[in-house]
C-alpha cells in the first residue's frame, strides 16, 4: 500500500480545512466515515467498470483512504492508496492510479507546506 504521512502543524482544524481542499482541487470528493477516517474518491464506476482504463484519467473511478492519528503529541494525516486500487480498469487502471496517486500527494504536500500547515512528509511503499 502506498502512502503519505503528513505530520499536521498549526490548528488541526484547518491544516484538515487545506488538505481537503487541496483534494479538492485535484477533482476528489471527500466523505467522511464513522471512526473520522475520509474516503476520497473521483471519478465514475459506472464508465470504469463499462470501459475500464478507456474511461479516461479524469473518469476513472478512483478511491484512497486518509485516516487521522497522533504519533507523539503530532497529529497525523495518512493519504493511502492499496495495493488493488484502480483494478477496475486493469492493468493501465492501476497503472494511473499510482501515477495519479503521486501527482497528488506531492500536490497536497506542497499546499499544506504553503499554508504552513506540513511539518514532515514520509512515503510508505
Amino acid at each position: 500500500m502506498a502512502s503519505a504521512d503528513y505530520f499536521l502543524s498549526g490548528h488541526p482544524d484547518a491544516a484538515r480545512a487545506a488538505l481537503a481542499e487541496a483534494l479538492g482541487e485535484h477533482g476528489f470528493a471527500v466523505s467522511t466515515g464513522p471512526d473520522g477516517s475520509w474516503e476520497v474518491t473521483r471519478g465514475s464506476a459506472t464508465a470504469t467498470a463499462l470501459l475500464g482504463a478507456l474511461a479516461g484519467r479524469k473518469n476513472q473511478r478512483l478511491v484512497y483512504t486518509v485516516r487521522f492519528f497522533d504519533h507523539q503529541g503530532t497529529p497525523v494525516a495518512r493519504f493511502a492508496r492499496d495495493s488493488g486500487a484502480g483494478a477496475m480498469g486493469g492493468a493501465f487502471g492501476v497503472q494511473r492510479s499510482e501515477n495519479v496517486f503521486a501527482e497528488v500527494s506531492e500536490a497536497v504536500a506542497a499546499r499544506l507546506h504553503a499554508r504552513g500547515h506540513l511539518a514532515h512528509l514520509l512515503r510508505g511503499a
